[in-house]
């Protein structure tokens, strides 16, 4: 409601408004304190320019890559590595983890072999991958591959496990067809446990496509990175590290729409159940 001044008196839209406000000032404060904090310690000579330069430095030499191409070029590179093995793991992994989890004997051929392969870091596959495959595509995509698939594989078999009783004894009164039982209840309901582990896996994707780029080839935000530190170019090497951490925020805010779509679907299909 408005009064004849034009104010809002609606204090439920006042409070909503506030609240905003406040959660954007506690999300901010800290960094932005941070930031200030950072630049003048810089310009006093507190710090040292090649072990951490200023924020000012750093933004300057994000701009700079910007206009020589060069983060372009390793941008795009790096994306399409990461979406070669993410979806070649993702899909390997779903399907192994839907037929394990509604297979006892599947799961018991490939969960124990999944649980050993899982205890060697990743660190450890990359040299075995190399040697086995080279240092060209091919390796990158399976490096990016085997971190993408432990967190699906283990995430899709818990989230079919997970299953309430309650519905499996829905579908059983209402006689459903092992189809309709598994479309219509199982991956519903297993649905947040599997965007759990793609969200996981995009995070890990980042990891590999960058160790994998900074132990063979010439091109690739890994291998920026790795140049920068050799020519001890520490504010591209750090502006390289936002551009990596904002490409992953944005490919994790994607998955969560993903999941928000999925999830209304699932509600949806238990509603028609």
């Amino acid at each position: 409601m408005r009064n004849h001044t034009g104010t809002d008196k609606n204090p439920i839209r006042n409070k909503t408004a506030v609240e905003k406000i406040k959660t954007w000032f506690n999300f901010l404060a800290v960094p932005v304190l941070l930031l200030v904090l950072w630049q003048i310690l810089a310009d006093a000579g507190v710090l040292m320019e090649v072990i951490l330069p200023s924020p000012v430095k750093i933004v300057k030499a994000f701009f700079r890559i910007i206009e020589d191409g060069t983060l372009a070029i390793d941008l795009s590179v790096s994306m399409r590595r990461v979406l070669i093995g993410y979806i070649t793991g993702a899909g390997a992994a779903l399907a192994l983890g839907i037929g394990s989890g509604l297979n006892k004997v599947l799961e018991r051929i490939f969960s124990p072999l999944v649980d050993v392969i899982r205890q060697i870091p990743l660190y450890a596959w990359i040299p075995l991958i190399i040697l086995w495959f080279g240092i060209g595509e091919t390796s990158k995509h399976i490096i990016i591959a085997r971190a993408v698939f432990i967190p699906i594989y283990l995430n899709t078999v818990q989230g079919i496990h997970g299953v309430q009783i309650e519905y499996v004894e829905l579908a059983k009164v209402l006689e459903l067809t092992r189809k309709d039982f598994i479309c219509k209840i199982v991956l519903p309901s297993a649905t947040p446990s599997i965007f759990t582990g793609l969200r996981l896996a995009a995070g890990n994707s980042w990891m590999a496509v960058v160790a994998a780029e900074m132990l063979g080839g010439l091109t690739g935000l890994g291998y920026g990175l790795l140049q920068a530190k050799e020519f001890l170019m520490s504010d591209k090497l750090i502006a390289l590290m936002f551009v990596i951490a904002a490409v992953g925020m944005l490919i994790d805010f994607f998955l969560r729409l993903l999941e928000k779509t999925a999830l209304r679907w699932k509600t949806d299909n238990q509603g028609k159940a």
